[in-house]
């Protein structure tokens, strides 16, 4: 490797990709004991094709274990209250999966008081900090807001890609203000309130003025001089509601210095542990096809 080429970290929000596999593929693939094993699957599968394509150097999965000590919760009691339970047949894969990633060599973490975003918003501050590029594979937009030059956020499911600067085109507001942009607009995916009536189109002609929950609570009394119709109806809910968005901030802004804990602290990918990988293929019944492509991956 050139030393004038920058060193360059994959960061997986994995629980996309197997909810992917849960949803696309037949709950007819199973594991030796006759269990379904259709998101391990589609996980597994993603991840080999990313290592073929990319041959990262450098690759972490963060997982979201049970928050049992919420950090969000303990802010807002009924955060992502409205999620029915991940089924049983579901919740015995995402364990298999961590275990996969630890047979194919790929650092895994989790947390039970930080979400996987977090995770992943710690080890590209972490990174950054050591001259790292970022590329951060998810379907989750809100992730585009830990974007810094040079990073990249890619939904692989659909080949969407967003740099840096594509995200004020698709947002309406730069990586920076995405926080404070779902925390006037709510989330309902996650059960955060927002301002009734503020969408991401108010929301971001908002912030294009006073940029930052701060700077539009100091400049309430001023909304309604703004050029667009509703101006006064908007100053008044903002007013009305103002109370919330320090709080739906909190919950909308990606943690950059979580605790979380994973076997291997190094992200650089050395290999599979063809041993560990045998067992965990036996463990699936997986095709030879399957293995081999496996066996065959080596680190670039």
């Amino acid at each position: 490797m050139s030393h004038n080429k920058k060193k360059h970290a994959y960061l997986i929000d994995s629980s996309i990709y197997i909810f992917r596999g849960w949803h696309i593929y037949s709950d007819q693939i199973v594991d030796i004991e006759g269990n379904p094993s259709n998101a391990v699957y589609g996980f597994t599968e993603f991840l080999r094709e990313l290592l073929e394509l990319e041959q990262p150097e450098y690759i972490a999965c963060a997982f979201d274990a049970r928050q049992t000590n919420s950090y969000r919760r303990e802010i807002f009691p009924d955060y992502k209250a409205n999620r029915p339970p991940a089924p049983v047949e579901l919740k015995n894969q995402f364990k298999h999966c961590r275990d996969f990633c630890r047979a194919a060599g790929i650092a895994d973490f989790s947390s039970n008081r930080y979400e996987g975003d977090d995770i992943i918003g710690t080890l590209a501050a972490r990174l950054r900090a050591e001259g790292f590029k970022i590329t951060i594979l998810s379907a989750d937009k809100d992730l585009a807001q830990l974007l810094k030059p040079g990073d990249v956020w890619w939904d692989y499911a659909r080949n969407k890609i967003l740099h840096y600067k594509d995200v004020e085109k698709s947002f309406g507001v730069k990586p920076e203000l995405i926080a404070d942009l779902l925390a006037l607009t709510g989330d309902k995916v996650d059960n955060i309130p927002g301002i009734p009536g503020i969408g991401y189109k108010m929301a971001s002609n908002l912030l294009k003025k006073y940029p930052g929950i701060s700077h539009i609570t100091a400049n309430i009394h001023r909304i309604s001089e703004m050029k667009f119709r509703g101006s006064k109806r908007i100053q008044l809910l903002v007013d009305e509601h103002q109370h919330i968005l320090p709080m739906t901030k909190q919950l909308t802004t990606i943690v950059t210095d979580a605790e979380f804990k994973g076997p291997k602290l190094d992200l650089r990918w050395s290999g599979i542990d063809r041993i560990a990988m045998h067992a965990m293929f036996d463990r699936l019944d997986a095709a030879s096809a399957r293995r081999e492509r496996w066996y065959s991956l080596q680190p670039a």
